[in-house]
């Protein structure tokens, strides 16, 4: 006797209909194999009374599985599972059907990829450093967006749309980076994409074959790792220092090796926010120019700078295409807003719309036009100007409870700009061993394990706290984290 009451079990709370509930259930026992082909089930008015359930509601779910031909019906006979159906082997209960590799699909292995957690329940997150979402301006970006919409003009933003990105928005960005980054552009220089990182990710596979090497720093952004890697590239390290790259050490690997293209972070080195010397970036653009690689220029924080101006971006030298700029708007607003793009010549961004056309087709048109409005009203330089503000105030706390906390087994230099502070522990301290106890207490690091464990340094984040949590937090570091 096939345990019916016990398998199906109903929710009456649930928003799904509980014949569609049903359905499932007697669906996902016949694919297990334990109701087999051509096995009798219970007429609707005895599966009624055996569930407690209204005999319509049985009539519907048996109507329904006879129409997606799971179950047949004989005059005189009864109800049974489908004689078409293949024959479905049950599994055993105590087996484990995941640990046969031979029923297993063939898929690519990505275990340098961390396999991404959700965060734990914490009362404050230090995170290796991202903008504040609560003070994106939020209220106007969505009343510009239902303004929008509420016109005919605006509805067509709903529609398919062109592939390089909303045709307003590349224009305005154009002029705007040429005037702000003196970088001489036109629109045909732009392709806006969904945050820096699928740029980065279609620019490696126009540059890419197996095999390719590319050089990145000896400590570098992991995204990128991960990019290189997935690509089937080969990364090889060059030193960083307090005045960025290494440039001669570089030197000295082109000299015995091909390179494909280099990954930078110029404004501020990821992680250890160091900010890579004009002399450097001269010397960088000679080589690409005398080996012929691309620079991917990675400029996530350039607008975050503190003490002084920024240094021009590589990509605003004349650089005959070896140049690929990327920038981003998500770490200006929020990092939900994903809006980025890649600046680069019109022969790469044509390749570049390609791949993107593949594997995204568009991004968002209405929040990308806003996007746009937002430069030309002077709500992003508005932002910018009370966002940097903040920042500092917090980078200025944040390096003064560092000092006052940890000077005697730590080390950090102020950073001139970005939104997060470099932090090298004394090797009596490991300090990662302290996060579990931390957590304990509310405070969540969500910060890179992979240099915690390997350099014992932290990058901390100070943009995403505001004050009464950044003192917090560090009150509970100096409780916690002690010699």
């Amino acid at each position: 006797m096939f345990p019916w009451k016990t398998v199906i079990q109903l929710e009456a709370q649930s928003s799904s209909p509980l014949y569609l509930q049903m359905v499932n259930v007697i669906v996902r026992e016949i694919t297990s194999g334990r109701l087999p082909k051509g096995r009798k089930i219970p007429g609707s008015r005895a599966m009624a009374d055996l569930l407690s359930l209204n005999r319509k509601t049985v009539v519907q779910a048996y109507d329904e599985l006879m129409a997606q031909g799971w179950l047949e019906v004989f005059p005189s006979k009864g109800t049974f599972v489908s004689a078409k159906l293949p024959v479905i082997q049950p599994v055993a209960l105590n087996q484990d059907r995941v640990s046969e590799p031979e029923e297993l699909l063939r898929i690519k292995s990505t275990n340098f990829i961390l396999q991404y957690e959700n965060r734990p329940p914490h009362q404050i997150e230090i995170n290796d450093g991202a903008p504040d979402h609560r003070l994106a301006p939020v209220d106007w970006i969505y009343k510009e967006c239902r303004s929008l919409l509420r016109t005919g003009y605006g509805k067509r933003h709903l529609r398919y749309s062109h592939v390089l990105g909303d045709g307003n928005l590349r224009e305005v960005l154009s002029k705007y980076l040429s005037d702000t980054r003196g970088m001489s552009i036109g629109t045909e220089n732009v392709l806006i994409t969904r945050g820096s990182q699928m740029g980065l990710y279609i620019i490696l596979n126009i540059l890419m074959d197996k095999g390719d090497a590319v050089v990145v720093g000896d400590t570098s952004y992991d995204a990128a790792d991960w990019t290189v890697l997935q690509y089937g590239g080969k990364l090889i390290r060059v030193e960083v220092d307090e005045h960025g790259l290494n440039i001669e050490k570089l030197e000295v690997v082109l000299k015995t090796t091909d390179i494909k293209a280099i990954y930078v972070t110029p404004h501020h080195h990821f992680p250890t926010t160091v900010t890579l010397s004009t002399e450097r970036r001269l010397r960088l653009l000679d080589l690409a120019l005398k080996y012929n690689f691309a620079i991917i220029e990675d400029d996530y924080d350039y607008d975050f700078h503190y003490s002084s101006s920024p240094l021009l971006p590589l990509a605003s030298l004349n650089h005959h295409e070896h140049v690929i700029y990327i920038g981003s708007f998500s770490k200006i607003f929020a990092p939900a807003l994903r809006i980025g793009y890649v600046v680069a010549s019109s022969r790469i961004i044509n390749e570049l719309g390609k791949i993107r056309r593949i594997i995204d087709r568009q991004g968002d048109p209405v929040l990308e036009h806003v996007m746009s409005l937002a430069i030309e009203t002077g709500e992003l330089q508005r932002h910018l100007k009370k966002t940097l503000k903040v920042y500092q105030n917090r980078r200025d706390l944040f390096c003064h409870l560092l000092t006052k906390y940890f000077s005697d087994i730590s080390t950090f230099k102020t950073p001139e700009g970005g939104m997060a502070i470099w932090t090298r522990f004394d090797q009596k301290i490991m300090v990662g061993s302290y996060f579990p106890e931390l957590l304990k207490k509310g405070l969540f690091m969500n910060i890179d394990k992979v240099y915690v464990r390997e350099l014992n340094a932290l990058r901390l984040g100070f943009a995403s706290v505001n004050e009464k949590e950044i003192t917090q937090a560090m009150d509970i570091m100096a409780d916690v984290i002690k010699p």
